[in-house]
């Protein structure tokens, strides 16, 4: 009786992870800019990706145009509800959340603002052909 308790919280438990781990299988795929304006512009970009990776996971990869200019890699989670974009981002003990909005198979990020750099930007990507 006990195996039987046994198996059965564990195949509960399964089918409980399994039910609460996104599959973005549909929207799963590499995303490019392809319009920014602002204070930084397409011009700005030898290239900039995101690519979203069915599990929820995701890479942004990014190269200014300028001489010189340093490949910009960077790794983190995203879960999409509705017409949102949820991309978390881990940094030491904290996680920050940017939220965008998710159009019509399309990443759009509207009056970004960095504060930091005292840039403010909207940029579009679509999926890579």
């Amino acid at each position: 009786m006990k195996k039987m308790l046994l198996l059965v919280g564990v195949i509960l438990t399964a089918v409980m992870l399994y039910g609460c781990t996104p599959s973005y299988e549909e929207e799963a795929g590499l995303y490019e800019l392809y319009e920014m304006t602002g204070d930084v512009n397409l011009g700005n970009f030898q290239y900039y990706t995101i690519e979203l990776f069915e599990d929820g996971s995701l890479a942004v990869k990014s190269k200014g145009s300028q001489v010189g200019a340093e490949v910009y890699e960077e790794v983190a989670s995203y879960r999409i509800k509705g017409d949102k974009i949820t991309i978390t981002t881990k940094v030491g003990f904290s996680n920050i959340k940017e939220v965008y909005d998710y159009v019509d198979g399309e990443i759009h990020m509207n009056n970004v603002e960095l504060a930091e750099y005292d840039i403010t930007f909207s940029a579009k990507f679509r999926r890579a052909e």
